[in-house]
Order: C-alpha cells, then structure tokens, then sequence
C-alpha cells in the first residue's frame, strides 16, 4: 500500500499568507491519517517475499531501512535480521534471475556495512546461488553466475585489513566454499580468475574438497607465459601444504621474472611466520 500523500490545494487568488494559514491545519488534521496507511515492517516484509522485479525489490527495501532506522538499537537488530532473512529468501526461491540478483546485492551491502551479525549465513546463501546458476541451461546463467562470484569476493572485504568490521571468529569456514571448487575445472577464464581469488582469501587450502580442483590449476597457473598468473597463484601455493604445491612455491621464488620472484618470496615468508 503506497503511502498517504496529502493534495496540494491551488489558492492563487488568495495572498500567500491567507494559503498557509489554511494549509496549515489540513495538515496538521491529515497527518493522523497518513501515519495510519504508513506500511509497517512486517507488512513490508511481507511484500518483499511477492516483489516481482529489481525496481518494486530496491523500493520495498529502501522503506524497510527508512523503518528501521528510527527504532531502538535492539530493535533495529531484530528488524535487520528480519530483512536479511527476507533478502535471503529471495535469493533461494524467486525465479526472476534480476529479483534474485537484487536480493543479493543488498545483501552483500549489507555483510560490507557489517549490519549481518553471521556474515556465514550470506556467504552460504550467494555460494548456492552462484553452483545453482551453474547448472541452469539458458543464456543468462553464466553473467549471473559472474555476478555472485564477484559478491562473494566483495564481501571478503569487511574481514580485511586495517578496515575491518568483522572478527575472524566470525569468518566463515572452508566448507562453505566446497561447492564452488569443482568450478574451476567447469568455468571459463573469468570464472577462473574469480575462483582463485576467492579461495585465496581463506586462511589455508588443506581440505581435500578444495584441493582436489584447485591443486591442478595452481600447477598450470605456475608454469602460464603470463607472468601475472604466476604472481597470483603464489598466494594459493602458500596456503596449501602438499608436497607438489611447496615444491612449486620454491621453484616460483627462481622465477625469471622479478616480481614473480618478489610475490613468491613474501608468500613463503608469511607461512613460514606463520
């Protein structure tokens, strides 16, 4: 239900004063009235779970925050974790791929604006997301797929470094990023690239889930023409302790190229600090 608006009465032939001395108590008699058709949260969230395109999704969530914003602090918890489960819903459910991107869109603002108090429960829902869209058989997928992956890694940010929000308590486990690991040998180079970047932002690389794909591409990546992917892929080595993976990391460290020798270096330098 849209919101009261109140009618604008033309008085031209009247001075202007005569017009706000009149105004004046028709809104003072209205606004009882505009606040009772105001929607209120869980009506909001109600139409949230029907939204039937990005446009409706981005209003509906633009007025819940305008809700949320004048309640108390434990109030604004409980409301924000009512959207957030809202939000995820959508992901999960609605068959509009736009909708679903929407949704997760606020969602990963959200993680960056630390308002989710379990960041994990976001990761989870934009992993499944980005697997599922893997699987559907139309010419959209692979730009959703594109578009999750890129979130994923967006909401790495808040655990970094000198900005962060969140405590590594609350960084999700390696687990949660088991789905996306047979991806790699499925994707295409974009795919790829953004694969390697995320697991590069967990803290080790030793489950057999993950390695299992990942060890294979880090051994291509070591030996690719393109300086650039040997750079990158010293990050990955560094995190996984298996024998090939180590080996590599050290022939990395006698590469020709100089920066590659620099980035392999500090990569084996910050495990052995570790």
């Amino acid at each position: 239900m849209s919101e009261f608006r109140y009618p604008r009465i033309s008085l031209a032939r009247y001075p202007n004063r005569i017009t706000q001395i009149m105004q004046s108590p028709l809104h003072s008699l209205l606004r009882p009235v505009s606040h009772f058709y105001i929607d209120s949260i869980p009506e909001l969230l109600l139409q949230l779970q029907k939204v039937s395109s990005p446009k409706q999704l981005t209003k509906l969530v633009n007025k819940l925050q305008s809700r949320i914003w004048y309640l108390p602090s434990e109030e604004q918890a409980i409301a924000r974790k009512q959207l957030t489960d809202a939000l995820i819903q959508v992901v999960e459910h609605t068959q509009q791929s736009s909708s679903r991107l929407e949704a997760a869109g606020w969602l990963r603002m959200f993680v960056q604006a630390a308002y989710v108090s379990q960041p994990e429960q976001v990761f989870v829902t934009i992993v499944t997301a980005a697997t599922q869209a893997s699987t559907e058989a139309n010419n959209s997928s692979p730009n959703e797929q594109h578009a999750y992956l890129k979130m994923i890694f967006d909401c790495f940010w808040p655990f970094r470094y000198p900005y962060a929000t969140y405590t590594w308590e609350q960084f999700p486990s390696n687990e949660v990023f088991y789905p996306l690991a047979p991806l790699l040998s499925q994707g295409d180079d974009y795919t790829q690239d953004t694969l390697v970047a995320i697991f590069a932002e967990l803290p080790s690389l030793d489950d057999a889930e993950i390695g299992e794909y990942l060890l294979p591409v880090a051994l291509d990546w070591s030996t690719h023409a393109n300086p650039e992917r040997r750079q990158r892929i010293t990050t990955i080595l560094a995190l996984m302790s298996s024998i090939s993976a180590q080996e590599t990391l050290s022939r990395l460290q006698a590469d020709p190229d100089p920066l590659v020798r620099h980035r392999a270096k500090r990569a084996a330098e910050k495990v052995r600090r570790a």
